[in-house]
């Protein structure tokens, strides 16, 4: 998860107009880049880096020396993201790398795994919209994981899309590798252009999940439920809560009714600027912390 995003979104609140986190479909804390490229860009950020403290029920604090890192180019673009963490004998190190092209959009996502990658390509139509991913296997037996070495490629998959444009609906139709339409994910939008629900479709079995989307009075995302079929319980609900100038303050998440996750962010009460993330697990009440050193820019020189 990118946890560590939202020190960048209250890094500078009030030198832009835009924020840097981009929640308008509800995908923070995803794996997804959901950065304001134009922020990044404008404030000239080159990494970030986080190291984790964590707490467990009934225990003190204990320090760390796992680390957070995201990094960007010159053009705002998010290019790495690595964490540390314990492993079973040794430190493991999960990366991920992206590329784009000269427009912005992403043409390959790559994950670590065990001596490689999990790689996919996109292809993009005229409008910027992924119409085939092919996902790889990329084997690097030296485990260069922050430089990767491709010593051989394995395609796993290729899905392909199509795209439908109507009144309020925007439709996606995906297809397997045999040419088969498998999914169809249609998004519904209300008379002002906001989101109102996503409705996705499993063509072969007919099973169906709606995700439902609430707004606040200045249109911020403040709910996101999702059903299966017709079942009274949410199969998963998410509520966000933002501060005055609209930065996410926390997110707590919820599965089949259970609240299970909440992130909430903690900020300098000397400066008004993030001081960490904090990640509960409710059922164990366990507590990982991310305390943040000061960005590194590109205008400016490191410091040792």
């Amino acid at each position: 998860m990118t946890k560590c995003s939202f020190f960048i979104l209250l890094l500078f609140p009030f030198a832009l107009s835009a924020q840097l986190l981009d929640n308008s479909q509800g995908l923070a804390f995803t794996d997804a880049p959901f950065f304001n490229t134009q922020f990044v860009k404008a404030s000239k950020i080159k990494s970030i880096k986080g190291e984790y403290t964590f707490k467990k029920q009934g225990d003190v604090l204990r320090e760390s020396k796992y680390v957070y890192v995201f990094s960007f180019d010159t053009l705002g673009n998010l290019l790495q993201h690595y964490e540390t963490a314990k492993g079973d004998l040794v430190t493991d190190t999960t990366v991920r790398l992206y590329d784009y092209t000269n427009k912005g959009w992403m043409v390959r996502s790559r994950i670590s795994q065990k001596k490689g990658f999990l790689s996919t390509y996109y292809t993009h139509d005229e409008k910027g919209r992924v119409i085939k991913e092919e996902v790889y296997r990329d084997i690097d037996t030296m485990h260069s994981i922050l430089d990767p070495v491709i010593e051989r490629s394995l395609l796993w998959n290729t899905e392909t899309m199509q795209y439908e444009e109507y009144e309020g609906q925007f439709r996606k139709k995906v297809f397997n590798s045999y040419g088969n339409q498998y999914l169809e994910i249609t998004r519904y939008y209300d008379s002002i252009g906001l989101l109102n629900r996503i409705e996705e479709l499993f063509t072969i079995t007919r099973n169906k999940l709606t995700t439902h989307f609430t707004y606040s009075d200045k249109g911020l995302i403040e709910r996101m439920t999702t059903v299966r079929n017709l079942d009274s319980i949410p199969l998963s609900e998410v509520i966000f809560a933002y501060d005055e100038f609209g930065n996410l303050q926390s997110k707590k998440e919820y599965r089949n009714g259970v609240f299970t996750t909440e992130y909430q962010v903690i900020y300098s009460g000397l400066t008004g600027l993030l001081s960490s993330i904090l990640t509960r697990e409710v059922s164990s009440n366990f507590i990982s912390i991310i305390r943040f050193d000061e960005p590194e820019f590109w205008d400016r020189p490191k410091q040792d």
